[in-house]
């Protein structure tokens, strides 16, 4: 090897060096400062609905904690993919957040052929805010009384079940899907615009159950409108404690639902990732905060950033798995 050769790789690995330690000492100063302007949290769904609401109350208790603004942006669009997608392409950027939800993180990465963005390389879970579990109900007039009934009385369809859902894509969907393929018959969904006439389609008795928010069926429910069988949480719904889990009413290990967390784009500097869990878990634990989580039936909870990646791709795994097996299900 000539000595020009050498001065030349030692030049080059000197280079590398020095811009390695550039790019760490800048990462460094921007966490030591952070955050020293207005942080924006995107919502990829429109103003009103729980993962605004979330968003707000978060983006209040960091402004107090943190001392600089954190202001909501909605950008509503593609199943709150848009959002998830602009937060995924700021990379390196924290001030640039996203109060993200099950459907863009697990659910798209598999019903969306073009998505954009990989949730687990794109993106740095902070934490879980909080999980909306489901109840499974009946028209008030069913002839079902628990859910061992129910799907007892599934079993013995000869034609094809129907049952509304809110929307391609929702938990609500996926959740009756899942239920559809554990107990074994022939359904298929029909989808409204929302929640509200899917519920109403109910209790008319146009369809013989569905799954949906408690919030959206309590009134319902304590107006003997419709019977509520089973949760689909791991534990008691709090509004609803006289209602078995799936588990307990003869579904074992069934678990469906909502579920909300705080992400960054990747690259941001692990001092800033650490900065933001610590806070966002101090503001969970506030409790006012606490308490409207509670009420909006989605008690809150916390993970660290590694647990909530891991969680995020066992519920993407999960439900790959069950809309590749609808695809496949008989006619």
């Amino acid at each position: 090897m000539t000595i020009k050769s050498t001065t030349r790789r030692a030049v080059l690995v000197a280079g590398a060096a020095a811009a390695a330690l550039s790019a760490t000492r800048a990462g460094f100063a921007q966490s030591q400062g952070y955050p020293n302007k207005t942080v924006r949290i995107l919502v990829g769904f429109a103003p009103g609905g729980i993962v605004d609401t979330l968003g707000r109350l978060l983006a209040d208790r960091l402004q107090r904690q943190m001392g600089q603004p954190f202001v909501v942006e909605n950008r509503p669009g593609a199943g709150a993919n848009l959002a998830t997608g602009l937060v995924a392409r700021a990379k390196g950027n924290p001030y640039t957040l996203l109060l993200g939800s099950s459907g863009p993180l697990a659910v798209s990465p598999t019903t969306e052929a073009d998505l954009g963005y990989d949730p687990l390389v794109d993106l740095i879970p902070i934490t879980i805010m909080a999980k909306t579990p489901l109840v499974m109900v009946v028209p008030a007039n069913s002839p079902y009384q628990d859910l061992q009934g129910l799907m007892q009385g599934m079993k013995k369809a000869t034609q094809e079940v129907l049952y509304p859902t809110p929307g391609v894509g929702s938990p609500q969907l996926l959740a009756q899907e899942a239920f559809r393929q554990r107990v074994g018959f022939p359904a298929a969904p029909v989808h409204y615009n929302g929640s509200a006439p899917a519920v109403t389609a109910v209790v008319v008795g146009e369809f013989p159950f569905t799954i949906e928010n408690p919030l959206l069926v309590l009134g319902q429910i304590k107006a003997g409108k419709l019977r509520a069988l089973a949760v689909t949480s791991k534990q008691r719904a709090p509004l609803l404690p006289d209602v078995p889990t799936m588990s307990e009413a003869g579904l074992e290990g069934f678990e469906a639902g909502g579920w909300y967390g705080l992400v960054a784009p990747a690259g941001i500097p692990p001092e800033i990732v650490n900065q933001l869990h610590a806070e966002t878990v101090t503001a969970l634990k506030e409790p006012e905060f606490a308490r409207r989580i509670a009420d909006m039936a989605s008690p809150n909870v916390t993970s660290t950033p590694e647990e909530f990646k891991a969680f995020i791709a066992s519920e993407t795994q999960k439900w790959r798995s069950v809309l590749l097996a609808a695809k496949q299900k008989p006619r």
